[in-house]
Parts: C-alpha cells; sequence; structure tokens
C-alpha cells in the first residue's frame, strides 16, 4: 500500500521552546478548501514523534486542539510537546501531525505531514542550532534527493538555487525543490535557498508569502539567501519564516554597505576564488558574516567541500586581531 502524499496545506511554526517543553502551531491554509464561506472550521488531530533515521527514538502523542476562528486567517491548532526531539543535521526527528478540519459534522480536508522542530537563531555574530554555535559549510548542488547522502557523510550544507518567483519557471522548479528538502528532512541535511537576482522586483506579494512559508515548514531549510537591494523579501515573510534565517549577499570586495532597517539576518559575503575582503571587514556590521565564493572547477561535492575548509584558512590568515575593537570569527562558508 503506497504512503499517502504529504499535506502541504499543515504548515508548523514552532512557539515557545526550552529543553522540556516545546509549543508547536500547524497553520491549516485555504488550500485545504476551508476558506469558503459557512460556518467556522475547526482543527484537531494529533502529533505522533519524535522519529529519527540516525537513532531510536520513544514516539509520544500529543493532542491538537483548535484555536479559534480569527477573520481572514485559516485553521489553527497548538500541540504541546514535553521533553521534544529537536531537528538538527545529526539528529534529524520528526514528527508525524494528523490533522482534521470539520464544519460541523463535515470532514473538510484530513491529512498527514512530517514536520521538524528547528531551535535556529542568532547569538552576536554566530549562527546557534538547539543552544550550540553552528558553522554551516556548504556546497552547491541541484534539487536532487540522490545527491543528498554524498552531503550528508561530507557533514555539508546544501546550496540550492531557485529562480525569480515571478520567474514562469518557478512553479516546476517548486515541485522539484520540495521533493528534495522531504529528503532532505528526513535524512539530516541542512539547506541553503539562493534566490534569483531578480527576486526584488515587483510580484505579486501573495505568491511571494506563499513560497516563503512552504519553505519555511522544512526543518532543513534554515537560510534563504537574497540578492543585493531584496531586504524587502525578508520584511514580507513576517513571522510565517518561523525560524528560517534571512541572509543579503553584499560584495566582499567593497567596504561593508548600510544595512538594512529590518528583515536581514545576516550578511553573505561575496568573495573571488581566491580573493580576501576588503580591508573595512577588518571592522564588520554587528550581524553574522557568511563567505561565499564561486569555484571555478567543482567536480565532485567532496572537492567544494575542501574549498571550505581552504576558504575557512584563507580568512583565518586575513585576519588582523589588532584592527579589531572586539574579537569575531565568520559565521559560514558557502562555495557556491
Amino acid at each position: 500500500m503506497n504512503e499517502p502524499s504529504s499535506a502541504t496545506w499543515i504548515r508548523p511554526l514552532l512557539g515557545r521552546a526550552d529543553d522540556m517543553r516545546a509549543e508547536v502551531w500547524l497553520r491549516c491554509t485555504p488550500a485545504a478548501g476551508a476558506a469558503a464561506i459557512g460556518p467556522a472550521v475547526v482543527a484537531s488531530g494529533t502529533l505522533v514523534g519524535p522519529e529519527c533515521s540516525t537513532a531510536a527514538t520513544l514516539p509520544t502523542t500529543v493532542s491538537l486542539v483548535d484555536q479559534g476562528t480569527v477573520e481572514g486567517q485559516p485553521p489553527l491548532a497548538r500541540g504541546v510537546c514535553t521533553e521534544p526531539g529537536f531537528w538538527t543535521p545529526e539528529l534529524p526527528n520528526l514528527y508525524r501531525a494528523e490533522v482534521t478540519l470539520r464544519r460541523d459534522d463535515d470532514v473538510v480536508a484530513s491529512g498527514r505531514r512530517m514536520i521538524g522542530l528547528r531551535r535556529l537563531g542568532v547569538k552576536g555574530r554566530s549562527l546557534s542550532l538547539d543552544g550550540r554555535r553552528y558553522v554551516p559549510r556548504g556546497v552547491a548542488c541541484q534539487a536532487n534527493p540522490a545527491e543528498l547522502d554524498e552531503l550528508r557523510q561530507l557533514s555539508a550544507v546544501a546550496v540550492v538555487g531557485f529562480p525569480s518567483v515571478a520567474d514562469p519557471a518557478a512553479q516546476s522548479s517548486a515541485a522539484t525543490l520540495d521533493a528534495m528538502l522531504t529528503t532532505a528532512d528526513r535524512i539530516g541535511v541542512a539547506v541553503v535557498i539562493r534566490l534569483g537576482a531578480s527576486t526584488g522586483a515587483a510580484v505579486d506579494l501573495s505568491i511571494l508569502q506563499e513560497r516563503l512559508e512552504a519553505w519555511a515548514a522544512h526543518p532543513s531549510v534554515f537560510l534563504v539567501t537574497l540578492p543585493s537591494g531584496s531586504a524587502n523579501v525578508g520584511v514580507a515573510a513576517g513571522r510565517r519564516r518561523g525560524t528560517m534565517l534571512f541572509g543579503l549577499e553584499v560584495d566582499g570586495l567593497e567596504p561593508p554597505p548600510p544595512l538594512p532597517d529590518r528583515g536581514v539576518d545576516l550578511l553573505v559575503v561575496r568573495l573571488l576564488e581566491h580573493g580576501l575582503p576588503h580591508g573595512a571587514w577588518q571592522q564588520p556590521p554587528p550581524l553574522p558574516l557568511v563567505a561565499a565564493i564561486k569555484e571555478i572547477d567543482s567536480p565532485s561535492a567532496a572537492v567544494a567541500r575542501g574549498a571550505c575548509d581552504r576558504l575557512q584558512a584563507d580568512l583565518a590568515a586575513w585576519a588582523r586581531p589588532e584592527l579589531r575593537t572586539q574579537p569575531w570569527d565568520w559565521a559560514g562558508y558557502l562555495v557556491t
């Protein structure tokens, strides 16, 4: 018997969380058919887990409780996990969310989806994952699930390009990418999505928000990088992005640019292969900095992963602590 397809209309958000307790919110989007005129739709269901592809677990079942009706908003359910298993690349814990939407006695929609609870954020000039410093080392790859096993063995992050949401190819690219992200969630490979250069152009805001919310539902997607001048994309995501971060790509051969007021969590400093940053970066902005190069010849993921280590060594040699008012280090390294 075939497994039922994932109910992508179930959109998880992690609320307050610590080692002993985690709030989980599930938005059930209008795509489920819950937006029709009539009596209020009520959400119910269970959250079962964690399940993990790399370790044994003791799954528990949590009830999902409807949170009432808010005009213009989809149904919302909440559950509280005790002693939660959070998602990390080393321990990709997942929970099975099973949700039913009812209007009076009629079932409007029902479905299940595997979700992950990810504690990710910024601490000073570093990234923090599950309470520990996290230094991603990413390599470019296609949106192909078959490449992920090698990346996991290399402890590498997958860096995947995506066209502008206004691009006619975006719809087919989204379906291909979603299949890859589902595999990355399960086996434990973190993913960076690089948005295309025209993303900052005028696009339908609802399409943009939908795409970002769909990515944020995957625990593997920890970072979306934005082309220069597109900080408004991070603002448009609002709270629906959950713990997914946004990074603004900037030219590392120039001095640090002015920071946008909001919408950006870190800077992706683009450098030439074997190149070094402008000297003004010795005194960087108060955000995490992720260094990125485009390697001309990357015949394999292993070679690109090695380039991350060389980039780290080059930047360590470039550092001049005597010019810095405060000690800092690069937050990550990408070969794109």
